[in-house]
């Protein structure tokens, strides 16, 4: 089983290949310098059905090649924010417009309606997704972000979109989401590691005590960004390339793998680092 977090720059993206040959998509960003696309990826894969595609933030650099991804691939399930419809998405975008990817989705939050009675096998994964509803919680994008709780034998990963210091705290009064962040081994800091993502709740609530921190971002352009630190202070730590690790970030480590080893962990590989047991 393989976990892929790619380069994307100020996005998201991540490809999940099960030993099973089910395939997941967590966002589907994309890297506007290098010119990497999930949709290429994937095309080169020779995947032509995602079992899973979930949508942790309906802002574009999560979804920004969605409508390439489509047209590469079916979708069977998809997980997002629930309590959105496809014409509240596009009210919430309207002031800004709506994007390529963003108007892609919009019809699919309509069709994705049914109750799931068939999961894909990934070799033991539990997902547990919590979010806040619209109108009633939030009524911007950010604070409407799922957090999504991957959670196989080997480790467990917090996806949490752009997810900003009021929503989680309003997530944070539910019992169910303090005791699925107890468990997370990889944590994928909120807004892409700035300041307004960070919420010490998140650890001091829930007693989480993440391996690493993982963000997904370009280069540092605002002091908003310098997050590390704090971010640094609740991880434990793991031995990476043979130097002790608590935060990756893409722009740092470029793709970051994890290669299950099956009950035992993962050897982690950054494209800009070699492997290394995690």
């Amino acid at each position: 089983m393989k976990l892929e977090i790619f380069d994307v720059e100020h996005g998201q993206c991540t490809v999940v290949t099960g030993d099973t040959g089910a395939h997941m998509l967590i966002d589907a960003g994309h890297n506007g310098s290098t010119g990497w696309r999930p949709s290429k990826h994937l095309d080169a894969l020779g995947v032509s059905h995602l079992d899973r595609l979930i949508v942790t933030n309906y802002d574009e650099d999560h979804v920004s090649d969605l409508h390439n991804v489509l047209q590469t691939a079916s979708v069977g399930i998809l997980l997002r924010n629930s309590s959105v419809k496809s014409s509240s998405l596009l009210q919430l975008k309207s002031a800004h417009g709506a994007g390529f990817g963003i108007k892609a989705l919009a019809p699919m939050l309509d069709q994705y309606i049914h109750p799931v009675t068939t999961y894909p096998d990934f070799g033991g994964l539990e997902i547990k997704s919590f979010w806040n509803n619209y109108p009633s919680d939030f009524i911007d994008e950010n604070n409407l972000s799922v957090l999504a709780i991957l959670k196989w034998p080997e480790l467990s990963f917090a996806y949490t979109g752009d997810l900003e210091v009021a929503g989680w705290k309003k997530l944070l009064e539910r019992e169910e989401v303090r005791q699925a962040l107890a468990e997370v081994n990889v944590f994928m800091a909120s807004h892409h590691g700035r300041a307004n993502g960070y919420c010490e709740e998140v650890f001091t609530l829930t007693g989480m005590k993440p391996q690493v921190v993982v963000i997904s971002d370009s280069g540092i352009d605002y002091e908003t960004q310098k997050s590390g630190p704090w971010y640094r202070s609740h991880a434990t730590g793991a031995f990476i390339n043979g130097e002790q690790r608590r935060v990756l970030t893409t722009r740092r480590d470029g793709n970051i793998t994890f290669d299950f080893v099956k009950g035992v962990g993962a050897n982690v590989t950054t494209s800009k680092r070699g492997p290394r047991l995690f």
